[in-house]
């Protein structure tokens, strides 16, 4: 195991990995806070804009504005959407405990086994430093890519559907205005 090389009793190593791991959960938290603000204004746009479709002469960029805030919408919805899937033994859906990918930490993984197992596989967690750093350093990579490949993804995809939308309606609305 890597981590049997890292010394044990390092208060260093603990703070590291205590830092580390609560700025993931604060990355974690301002994404979900920032989808649920796109969730709201598109919300909220969309039904405005639907609303007012009967205006024939703004319809078409009433239009290209809903379906913006559409798909800003469903975007912000896949950034919150929670990930709890889980390393699978080939051909069944029982749970790999030997993948490198298990962590007895993320809930998405626990959660798919009995409570005297769990308790197992997070009493043989505890019973080293080596074997925790191990488990704290998978968690943490694990919430980092589901930051990276989904969370921010999505969200980046929502901020850059609702920005364009915005310009290319305030485009059209000058050419069926004016």
């Amino acid at each position: 195991d890597i981590f049997s090389k890292v010394p044990e009793d390092r208060t260093a190593v603990d703070n590291i990995l205590r830092i580390n791991h609560g700025n993931q959960m604060r990355l974690g938290l301002m994404a979900d806070a920032k989808a649920n603000i796109m969730i709201t204004v598109s919300s909220i746009v969309f039904s405005v804009t639907i609303a007012n479709l009967d205006n024939a002469l703004m319809r078409w960029p009433l239009l290209t504005f809903a379906c913006g805030c559409f798909f800003t919408l469903l975007f912000a919805i896949f950034a919150i959407i929670p990930k709890t899937g889980y390393p699978k033994v080939k051909g069944s859906d029982e749970i790999d405990r030997n993948s490198p990918w298990f962590n007895p930490l993320f809930f998405g993984h626990f959660s798919h086994i009995p409570i005297e197992e769990y308790k197992r596989d997070y009493a043989e967690t505890l019973m080293t430093d080596d074997k925790i750093y191990d488990a704290l350093a998978g968690d943490i990579y694990g919430q980092g890519k589901v930051l990276a490949l989904s969370k921010y993804k999505f969200l980046k995809w929502s901020y850059n559907v609702s920005s364009y939308c915005s310009i290319l309606v305030t485009r059209s609305i000058r050419k069926f205005c004016v």
